[in-house]
């Protein structure tokens, strides 16, 4: 794995662009610093070409910052500062098509985009060998599915770019959603034919695009456009299911067996692991802003700003759920320690603190065994004097817990030390419990269901009651359910978030903006902030929930730049509401 990311941003660095007429076609127009011919002449050199096109899914326009900033903090889940900035706008689901985080996304995916058009052109010129090319062309072919994929779920139908970009060829109309969900198939299909399995690939696959990554992806395409069409008549369960159960099959994927193992600093090789991007804390050009965003303030050596944390709502959904489930606290942090201060210890919300120290300890806090619905306190089941923390409080504070799987106490500066996977077996084992529960397969589906939940329990260092496995047949609306709530809880802070909470149109959406809304706290402290004119950042909010705001929340914005620079979007091809 050092290996390749050594590689990957010796590519970046070597992989130069030169000038053009305008900033868009120098965006997605690469020219290397080496002409073509010398470029693809051997496989070394072709490498390095190869290794940009990874490269560039680690800046943090794309995994290193924007896509985590905005999946989480924008899922409905989080909460961010009451400021007027970018994260204040996604975290009230009022995003402007000129907000910077989206720009961020939208320029991320397509810079991949156009590296890989152009090393596929460029090599399929070149005159390397057909079994390098074969191999070479489906690496690139996977990347760019990916992000077509990624593109698609969360801006819907966009430009469709599969050849290289020039200033003269820039101007581009959206294809239909469906027209880049079928590019997507194709490229994954293709990729699939073509790539070496990981054992083939040995410790050159860490970080790589795999055969069975492939089927994997093709596999959450087709969960996805089943999710989107929103029935079990869906042809797309059985076609997701046919590829899910060769992943199963012959993908060798295993469940690690501590959830708190995926986070921990460059891991490497796990057994979970079916698509992840390998970081540096010392480049300039990419590098994982994880911790920088997620952590809490002065708790690494590295900076830390918290700048998206945990709704209340969330946290109390969690709790309330899974009581003791280990994955709460390895995912979401109600108490930390500020290293940098003087190691004190601080608490936020469910938590009331006594004066603070190293030593300092919770004086007061939710009690959840105690109340009526332990996923949502009254505010008459609280103290007065977390009433006054937590519902009537006017200024900064500790109000919301922070999501943590980022988070890297030996970070450097901006950049940490933890590599991310994109995707996981725990994530493929859920979408493939729902693919069964659609086929009306009860008991597969809680089989896989299962598995995640088992691993769960065994992950504390002793095991835990919650969250306990289905034993018995479960309806098949309330499975559905179950899987969803499932689905938020074991991928808490991760990629998944926004698209989770999207996939069948604004029926999950309304229901997590609703259990937001109607959570007793939150309400509480609006309606407090409201009666004494408390104006600061640090407040709660409602979420919108008309049918016409729900329905322009299931997609993000195309980006006002986009629409200003190219000359194929008219401004009447927005997205609906923005």
């Amino acid at each position: 794995m050092k290996n390749l990311t050594r590689i990957t941003y010796m590519g970046l660095v070597a992989l130069a662009l030169t000038s053009a007429s305008c900033k868009k076609a120098l965006d997605e127009d690469p020219r290397y610093s080496i002409n073509s011919k010398t470029a693809f002449e051997t496989e070394s050199t072709a490498n390095l070409a190869l290794a940009g096109c990874y490269g560039y899914m680690t800046t943090y326009n794309a995994y290193g910052q924007g896509v985590p900033e905005i999946m989480v903090g924008g899922s409905g889940l989080g909460w961010a500062q009451t400021n007027g900035q970018d994260q204040d706008m996604f975290a009230s689901l009022n995003v402007p098509a000129t907000n910077g985080t989206v720009s961020m996304i939208w320029s991320g995916w397509y810079k991949v985009i156009g590296e890989c058009n152009y090393f596929i052109s460029s090599l399929e010129q070149s005159q390397l060998g057909t079994a390098y090319k074969k191999q070479a062309i489906a690496e690139a072919k996977f990347l760019r599915a990916l992000c077509y994929f990624n593109l698609a779920n969360v801006f819907g139908g966009v430009p469709l770019r599969l050849e290289p970009t020039t200033s003269a060829s820039i101007a581009k109309g959206r294809a239909t959603r469906q027209e880049v969900y079928a590019q997507v198939e194709k490229d994954w299909l293709e990729a699939a034919e073509n790539l070496a399995t990981k054992e083939q690939l040995g410790a050159a696959a860490a970080g790589k695009a795999t055969k069975y990554a492939a089927f994997a992806y093709l596999a959450k395409l087709y969960w996805m456009l089943g999710s989107q069409e929103n029935v079990s008549t869906s042809p797309y369960w059985a076609k997701a299911k046919q590829m899910g159960d060769r992943v199963i099959e012959q993908g060798n994927y295993a469940l690690a067996p501590k959830f708190g193992s995926l986070f921990a600093n460059s891991v490497s090789n796990s057994p979970e692991s079916i698509f992840q991007l390998n970081f540096s804390s010392v480049s300039t050009y990419v590098g994982n802003r994880g911790n920088w965003l997620f952590a809490p303030s002065n708790t690494t050596t590295g900076i830390s700003w918290g700048r998206v944390k945990v709704s209340k709502a969330f946290y109390d959904q969690f709790r309330g759920t899974y009581p003791d489930d280990p994955r709460l606290k390895l995912s979401i942090a109600a108490t930390y320690v500020q290293s940098k201060t003087n190691n004190f210890r601080m608490f936020s919300y469910p938590y009331l603190s006594g004066p603070g120290g190293v030593n300092a300890t919770a004086i007061d806090s939710v009690r959840y065994a105690a109340l009526a619905d332990p996923t949502n306190p009254k505010v008459d089941e609280i103290s007065p004097a977390m009433k006054a923390a937590y519902v009537d409080r006017n200024g900064d504070h500790q109000g919301w817990p922070y999501f943590i799987k980022a988070m890297d106490v030996n970070s450097t500066a901006q950049n940490s030390n933890k590599h991310a996977m994109i995707f996981r077996y725990a994530d493929f084992l859920l979408l493939m419990a729902e693919v069964e529960n659609e086929l009306n397969n009860n008991a597969k589906a809680r089989e896989y269901m299962n598995l995640v939940l088992t691993r769960a329990r065994n992950s504390g260092t002793t095991p835990s009651v919650y969250p306990k496995n289905l034993t018995a047949a479960v309806p098949q609306n309330e499975l559905r359910t179950l899987i969803f709530n499932e689905r938020l809880f074991e991928l808490a802070g991760e990629y998944e978030m926004y698209v989770d909470v999207r996939r069948r149109g604004v029926d999950y959406l309304k229901l997590v903006v609703d259990r937001h809304n109607n959570h007793h706290l939150t309400k509480a402290f609006v309606a407090s902030a409201a009666a004494s004119n408390n104006n600061t950042p640090f407040r709660e909010r409602m979420l919108p929930n008309s049918p016409e705001l729900l329905r322009k929340n299931l997609l993000l914005p195309i980006p006002q730049n986009e629409l200003n620079t190219n000359e194929g979007l008219s401004a009447d091809q927005q997205n609906y509401g923005y």
